[in-house]
């Protein structure tokens, strides 16, 4: 059971608490979750090692448009999942990143592994986001993602950072002393083959956790409200990871958590562009930090020919396009809902179950970071 830390912390604490935000602000200052530590982690390890993974560019057609290139940069941001008998990856954490170096914030689109992408997408049967990775044409697997993105949701894609699942482990187990997260909601885990059921987190609160504890609960799909909870658990997990990152690691700290997991990254970006968007991260204050999940309405639905249901997703094509232009198209003329090529109704097929519209969620790194202090 992890240790629940919520009852034992004192106003000393506290005061230390902000003592060393202060005192590591330069660290604090880094940007959103997985694509900063990434990032950083690049940097470093280049420097160290030469460890990380190069991938191929991508494509001038697809990237933000010459003359604006300097005003935003756009990263995808993946967590590839290689489960115990199955020879494919699957996308389990889709994150597009904008970042807007001439307002000084970064935006982040969570984007459900379940959506539908669209029957003209190769998926392996699916239909899901999460299937395009391992499918299609594209030798370098990540370019599928790249280009159904930059097609379905009109938005174009200047980098991409990839991370094996084993790199959520080997991160977090990196951290000497334990990581610190605010769980915020009871963790269920529920043996797929058996269907036993293990409380992993009793109640909501601040945990010590390992990196196994932690792939645990942010991978685990067994919530009452399913992808809801699912999704507000990973929002979380990212602003724990940079307090833990913030508030205890000093630079040589940093760059051993750092160089234990980069051989799980890849990325097509050079160093010398790494360390240019770490010294932007550098300047982003935690409440101009902004991850976003759309609405979506979810079904259970057994597809034309086959005998299974399966679960799916899609967006509300009309908020979703507005978030797109408010959030992540900040130099960009806007692209109207009908004009996004994202599917807006569920596959074809019998309708099993309408599990309705699961409400659009945004919110920020500060914001949660403060609702977390505030349950100490």
């Amino acid at each position: 059971m992890a240790e629940n830390k919520h009852s034992r912390v004192t106003e000393s604490e506290k005061k230390r608490h902000k003592k060393a935000v202060k005192r590591n602000r330069f660290l604090a200052k880094l940007g959103i979750g997985l694509l900063i530590v990434a990032v950083i982690a690049f940097g470093a390890n280049k420097f160290i090692s030469g460890m990380y993974n190069s991938g191929e560019t991508i494509d001038e057609d697809i990237r933000t448009a010459e003359d604006l290139q300097d005003k935003v940069i756009n990263v995808l941001v993946c967590g590839i999942d290689y489960e115990t008998g199955r020879d494919l990856g699957m996308t389990d954490v889709i994150m597009y990143v904008t970042m807007d170096v001439e307002a000084n914030k970064v935006s982040a689109l969570q984007i459900p592994r379940d959506v539908y992408i669209g029957d003209d997408v190769k998926t392996g049967g699916s239909k899901k986001i999460n299937g395009v990775y391992a499918h299609g044409n594209e030798k370098n697997q990540i370019m599928n993602l790249v280009k159904a993105i930059n097609d379905k949701l009109a938005l174009p894609v200047d980098h991409y950072v990839t991370l094996d699942m084993e790199a959520f482990v080997a991160m977090v187990n990196g951290i000497d002393w334990g990581f610190e997260m605010y769980v915020p909601c009871q963790v269920v885990l529920k043996d797929s083959k058996t269907g036993q059921e293990t409380v992993k987190i009793p109640e909501a609160g601040w945990y010590t956790l390992s990196g196994e504890d932690v792939e645990q609960i942010v991978r685990n799909r067994n919530y009452p409200t399913s992808d809801t909870q699912r999704g507000e658990v990973q929002r979380y997990f990212y602003a724990s990871l940079i307090k833990n990152f913030t508030e205890n690691l000093d630079v040589s700290d940093f760059i051993k958590v750092m160089s234990r997991f980069t051989q799980y990254l890849t990325t097509d970006m050079h160093w010398t562009k790494i360390a240019s968007m770490a010294k932007f991260g550098f300047g982003v204050d935690f409440n101009d930090m902004t991850l976003i999940k759309p609405a979506t309405h979810g079904y259970n639905v057994i597809y034309e020919g086959n005998t299974r249901e399966t679960n799916i997703q899609h967006f509300e094509k009309e908020e979703l396009a507005d978030i797109l232009n408010e959030y992540f198209r900040p130099y960009q003329d806007h692209v109207a809902a009908e004009d996004l090529k994202i599917p807006g109704t569920t596959p074809a097929g019998e309708v099993t179950r309408d599990w309705g519209v699961v409400a659009s969620s945004t919110t920020t790194i500060g914001g949660l970071l403060g609702n977390a202090q505030a349950q100490q």
